[in-house]
């Protein structure tokens, strides 16, 4: 979503008059941090295996900071419905072609080039870095410090507001909803003041 965002924000800079990113993918580039390409075809078969249990185990790991409560079940219920249904190769298809948009069209070098208020809101436990189950263990160890790379967007995205919280992952908004919509209300106030 974050990087999309981005890119409609860059395609669309007369239509974008805010933007608000919420633990965006592509705050850095993986291929040229040495995360390994891998093809379309072995994404597609790579995802053909999803399961509950799989989605599960990352979400907590990545979404959640290493916790989980019975209330982030229906997410990974929604997702995993989706491998399970009769759509499962379209939507495995699909999140193949995704993962390489993800891998070969970084955004994080037109970052400058984003000229509307920008409100980065990160959890700073979140450890997303794509690829990196197959990355080697020395290339892994450097992906996905999310406090460093938002500290890093904050200083590429000319007006950007940066709100972190410390101990929360990659979905705040489900993890700590009251924190998350106080500072998401509180940083739209500002955006929205007369400067």
């Amino acid at each position: 979503g974050g990087m999309l965002a981005v890119r409609y924000a860059l395609m669309y800079p007369h239509e974008t008059e805010q933007l608000v990113l919420v633990n965006p993918i592509g705050l850095e580039d993986w291929k040229a941090k040495g995360v390994p390409s891998i093809s379309v075809d072995d994404w597609y078969a790579r995802e053909l295996k999803t399961s509950a249990d799989g989605i599960r185990r990352y979400e907590q790991a990545t979404y959640y900071a290493g916790q989980w409560r019975p209330a982030y079940e229906p997410w990974v219920q929604m997702l995993a419905g989706m491998y399970r249904g009769p759509g499962k190769t379209q939507v495995a298809w699909d999140s193949a072609l995704l993962y390489d948009m993800i891998y070969t069209q970084p955004v994080i070098y037109e970052f400058g080039q984003l000229q509307m208020p920008t409100l980065l809101l990160i959890g700073d436990k979140d450890t997303t870095a794509i690829g990196k189950d197959f990355a080697p263990p020395e290339v892994r160890a450097q992906l996905g410090h999310y406090p460093a790379l938002a500290k890093a967007a904050q200083r590429a995205i000319p007006h950007a507001t940066l709100v972190e919280f410390a101990d929360l992952g990659h979905a705040p908004q489900v993890q700590d909803p009251q924190a998350f919509h106080a500072a998401l209300l509180q940083g739209l106030d500002a955006l929205n003041a007369p400067r």
